[in-house]
């Protein structure tokens, strides 16, 4: 053939193959259904589970229901239940090969590195520190519950499985309670850091270690037998052992030469997320299961910073938003309500299965009063600990994918996950807030403490920290005050930092936790700390504590601390800096109201400004301090003067006390607090008056509130240190009527406007101080007597 003859043949089966290709994807003008083909579909479902899990989550949230639950009904919504019955075609598409590929193999990826992020958080050295308590709980809770469905099913058989193994596979499942489900409900609701948290993550991850224990039992005896075991588990042991002893010491050493303060390299974050994907193919093509590779390689990793934070910052939200969906949608089309037959049997095993999470419920709650908790707490823990999640999902999805379970049965587990922890999470949330409160007398306060006391009492105090910049006003604070030996001042110093990297709240001494304190700046704060106490004169003890917890939870981490050890002052900042941001003025606020509305003790909060800055130095008997006190009356008002009394003992400290009496609120305050006004300010006339360094004292009697501002206005601003209450006597404006007024509702009035003024007082530190909420008014007569007695 000539050479045009040639071409004219090419040209031809090109225009041939491409009326081909155009001829199957002409597009919907031309009359296709394009929503038959895979990826269009797909990304249809996708696009309408982000809509329908938002709204779901919008309006279940007042109903305590956890993401977990609106997602895997969401991916119920858009398989054969509902999407299944609205759309004709569902089955054609979603039976296709290519359909069924895509949407399992992104699903196994989405829940691959869902376990893998869940076991970078985990710290099995909670284990470590857990008491006798974990361990009777976790496992008596699961033994009782595994040992009744199991024989249970052995008797009735309700189901019948393609294999007996999986009989007790699931009763192992359904008795235990996963870390890995467990911890982000937790997170959700609020609880990681309640008592009834704590608990309940301590006594999972008992659970769990049994449970990874048993099943490998299981799948020795039932499936590997002793050849299986030489073929394929001992190579996997081999293969952790030496991630065990060989890469977790690798990276050790690897953290310890990263450079303080600085960010990890992303090209080792996505070596790592590589290795993930490494180790489940070993782990699968070894021992059948890609999990397993995933889990123990997510364990060796260390949690929290910095290695185990950035993983977290960096592929969290894509794992959770962009991978896992596709299992949500995988689970649903598995999940078939119409397709479950043979109802008898199913609500059978469902009976078998409620008599063990009551069994289960009924063990923690007996334990958990056995160890003096309370039975509504009890029953909470109980409630909570029968909850499931991805892991427990994605055990039914696999097993219906390897045809080793049937659809149907799948569909019906799934089922109960779902409506079990839709149920009992709410109930768990709901009796812990009813719960009663501890019976100790919290109600401790400065006017309590040392003002009643007798003169060599020792103070106190729990002080929040964030950032280094803060360690500098807090010690002038504590230098102001005057510890010494015959006044000792004990000081629990917090550094608070946000969980993350990992998913277990800690509270631990700096010795005990020392790799996330030298990550995150603790060095600089304990040097400062020794610094300090070398200088001093004795009467100072410092007690650095590392607090890892999320910010929303903090409040509670320190109210627990608070009446632990019965601490009557509590000291925190102003402005927390730490993992906020552009957000760090609002959630400062907020956290700082939790406080003031949940403390059983006195709160100040400390406006720390750059003046305070200069006056510590490491020659302490160059110190010189100037107070301004502003008192109006009332409990708050009263406790700025009682910690104005402490610090007169310190002789580089003058005090400038002003009393504004305003006319029009005489009549309207209550004797008793009106005398315990008299009583607190003739007290501490009386100990000003026996130091021999001069104070000042000034009284100035006012009209209405309209001059009493116009006299804070024409205040010095040569002061160090403004104290001032939050409130006011009985005339002071409630809660409501603050957060109005006020652009930081937790200075109160008068503590905004020092703060808010920078150019005349922009040098000045201010102290609000808050009294303890909770004392009522017997409480006050009380304290009338015990003042007017020493006095």
């Amino acid at each position: 053939m000539d050479s045009p003859t040639l071409k004219f043949i090419f040209r031809r089966q090109c225009e041939n193959n491409l009326m081909q290709l155009f001829a199957l994807r002409r597009g919907v003008f031309y009359g296709d259904d394009i929503f038959q083909r895979v990826l269009p579909f797909t990304i249809l479902r996708l696009t309408l589970y982000f809509i329908i899990s938002q709204a779901l989550r919008r309006i279940l949230r007042p109903f305590k229901q956890t993401e977990f639950v609106c997602n895997l009904l969401t991916g119920i919504i858009l398989g054969p239940c509902v999407l299944g019955r609205l759309y004709k075609h569902y089955k054609i598409i979603t039976d296709r090969p290519g359909q069924v590929q895509f949407i399992n193999v992104a699903a196994y990826i989405g829940v691959l590195y869902y376990v893998f992020l869940i076991s970078v958080k985990t710290d099995f050295g909670v284990l470590k520190r857990s008491g006798k308590k974990v361990w009777v709980i976790g496992l008596t809770s699961l033994l009782t519950s595994f040992f009744v469905m199991a024989s249970l099913n052995d008797l009735l058989h309700p189901l019948t499985y393609k294999s007996p193994f999986l009989v007790y596979i699931f009763a192992l499942q359904h008795s235990s309670t996963w870390f890995t489900n467990l911890a982000p409900m937790l997170e959700e609701l609020d609880l990681l850091t309640s008592e009834m948290g704590q608990l309940a993550l301590a006594s999972s991850m008992t659970n769990e270690v049994v449970t990874w224990c048993f099943w490998m039992y299981l799948m020795l005896t039932y499936l590997f037998g002793i050849r299986g075991f030489y073929n394929g588990v001992l190579p996997l042991c081999v293969i952790v052992g030496s991630m065990i002893f060989v890469l977790r010491p690798t990276l050790r050493r690897f953290i310890k030469r990263l450079p303080q303060g600085e960010p990890v390299k992303e090209v080792y974050v996505l070596g790592i997320l590589l290795g993930a994907f490494i180790m489940s193919f070993i782990s699968d093509i070894i021992a059948g299961s890609p999990v397993l590779g995933v889990a123990f390689l997510g364990l060796i990793i260390p949690s929290g910073p910095p290695l185990g934070t950035i993983i977290q910052q960096k592929s969290e939200m894509f794992i959770k938003n962009c991978l896992l969906p596709f299992f949500y949608l995988a689970v649903g089309d598995m999940t078939d309500i119409y397709g479950i037959k043979n109802l008898k049997s199913h609500i059978g095993y469902q009976s078998i299965l409620v008599i063990g999470y009551c069994i289960k419920t009924l063990v923690i709650m007996l334990s958990a009063m056995f160890y003096n908790m309370t039975p509504r707490l009890g029953l909470a823990l109980g409630l909570v600990m029968n909850t499931s999640g991805v892991l427990n999902t994605m055990v039914f999805f696999s097993y219906t994918l390897r045809q080793t379970m049937y659809s149907n049965q799948a569909s019906h587990l799934v089922l109960n996950s779902m409506i079990v922890t839709a149920l009992v999470t709410p109930l768990a949330f709901y009796l812990h807030k009813e719960r009663s409160t501890r019976s100790t007398n919290l109600t401790q306060s400065l006017d309590l403490s040392f003002l009643t006391r007798s003169e060599a009492s020792k103070l106190q105090i729990l002080a929040c920290v964030d950032s280094e910049d803060q360690i500098s006003g807090l010690i002038t604070l504590l230098n102001a005050t005057h510890p010494t030996e015959s006044h000792p001042i004990s000081v629990y110093l917090v550094h608070l930092t946000e969980l993350l990297g990992q998913a277990t709240p800690v509270l631990m001494a700096h010795r005990e936790h020392k790799r996330i304190c030298d990550y995150n700046g603790c060095l600089h704060i304990t040097s400062a700390l020794k610094s300090y106490t070398e200088n001093s004169k004795g009467g100072i003890n410092i007690q650095l504590l590392t607090m890892i917890t999320p910010f929303k939870s903090i409040h509670e981490g320190i109210r627990f601390l608070v009446e632990d050890n019965m601490i009557p002052l509590l000291i925190v900042p102003f402005n927390y800096k730490s993992q906020l941001g552009e957000f760090a003025p609002s959630a400062s606020s907020d956290l700082n109201r939790k406080l003031q509305l949940h403390m059983s003790c006195t709160i100040g909060i400390l406006v720390h400004r750059d003046k305070a800055n200069k006056q510590w130095s490491r020659q302490l008997d160059k110190f010189s301090y100037r107070v301004a006190v502003i008192f109006f009356g009332g409990e708050d008002d009263r406790e700025a003067l009682a910690y104005a009394t402490r610090m007169c003992r310190q002789p580089r400290v003058r005090i400038t006390m002003t009393r504004i009496v305003v006319r029009e609120c005489g009549d309207h305050v209550n004797k008793d607090d009106k005398k315990l006004d008299e009583t607190g300010v003739n007290l501490f006339k009386a100990r000003v008056t026996k130091r021999s360094r001069v104070h000042v004292f000034q009284e100035i009697h006012v009209e209405d509130w309209l001059q009493a501002l116009d006299v804070i206005h024409s205040f010095d601003n040569n002061y160090d240190l403004v104290m001032v209450g939050r409130r006011h006597g009985e005339t002071a404006v409630d809660e409501q009527e603050l957060s109005v007024l006020c652009e930081n509702p937790e200075l109160g009035l008068i503590g905004e406007i020092f703060v808010s003024n920078e150019l005349h007082w922009g040098n000045s530190s201010v102290l609000v101080m808050q009294h303890c909420r909770d004392v009522g008014r017997d409480d006050v007569v009380e304290n009338l007597n015990l003042l007017e007695g020493n006095v």
